[in-house]
């Protein structure tokens, strides 16, 4: 178990380190808004699933954690380490960006609740291609990693110009514990915990029942039927 953390945590540093990096160096004018924005956090993404999701299932996302926990593939007992992790490592990544640079400042031309249409919205559909991928991770293979990273990509492609907007709840805390805005980014703390549920009821209408195969995506195991030993 303490492995699984230490790639959760470490692995979420390394990307919140680079898309909150990347961010920053586009309001400076360095990067492209577009590769900050979206490609930058897509191939990092894609990075980290084909490197660890044998793991400790490269959930790497608060929401992508439950949404796998209320879909019975991953234990209950689990998931607070999980979130533990996840929240020690988003907070080293900030830390290592404030090193170098200011944090990016936040930008949002909608609403509050819109802001929190969009990250539930988003999140809905990166939880529903991952949920489904590990539906079917004996048709899908490896090209699980593209797909899920091309669903980020997209979605932050696509909100990035009304909306601040992460798609990863520890991300958006670590950024607002450094910068004082913890209570102002509700929207962002909040939607990706609903969309994340809400994805889990249509992927069991069209999908049907938890198999095998999905707790083994969810639990960083080889996929190959055969249940890993447990860590002692």
């Amino acid at each position: 178990m303490f492995r699984r953390w230490l790639d959760e945590g470490p692995g979420l540093a390394v990307f919140v380190a680079f898309s909150l990096g990347a961010a920053a160096l586009s309001q400076g004018g360095i990067l492209p808004e577009l590769a900050a924005a979206a490609l930058v956090p897509a191939l990092v993404i894609l990075a980290l699933v084909y490197g660890l999701s044998d793991l400790s299932g490269a959930h790497f996302n608060p929401a992508v954690t439950l949404a796998f926990a209320l879909r019975g593939s991953f234990p209950w007992a689990q998931v607070p380490g999980y979130l533990a992790a996840q929240l020690l490592g988003a907070c080293a990544g900030v830390w290592l960006v404030t090193a170098c640079v200011p944090l990016p400042s936040a930008h949002e031309r909608v609403p509050p609740w819109g802001a929190f249409g969009l990250e539930a919205g988003c999140t809905a559909l990166l939880l529903l291609v991952i949920l489904a991928t590990a539906k079917r991770k004996a048709e899908v293979g490896s090209q699980a990693g593209l797909v899920i990273a091309g669903t980020l990509g997209l979605c932050l492609f696509t909100a990035d110009s009304l909306s601040t907007i992460g798609v990863n709840p520890t991300r958006t805390l670590a950024a607002a514990l450094f910068s004082g805005t913890v209570l102002a980014s509700w929207p962002h703390l909040l939607g990706p915990f609903a969309g994340g549920t809400v994805a889990t009821g249509p992927t069991y209408l069209l999908r049907g029942p938890l198999n095998q195969q999905e707790k083994e995506t969810a639990n960083g195991q080889p996929g190959d039927g055969e249940e890993e030993a447990e860590d002692s």
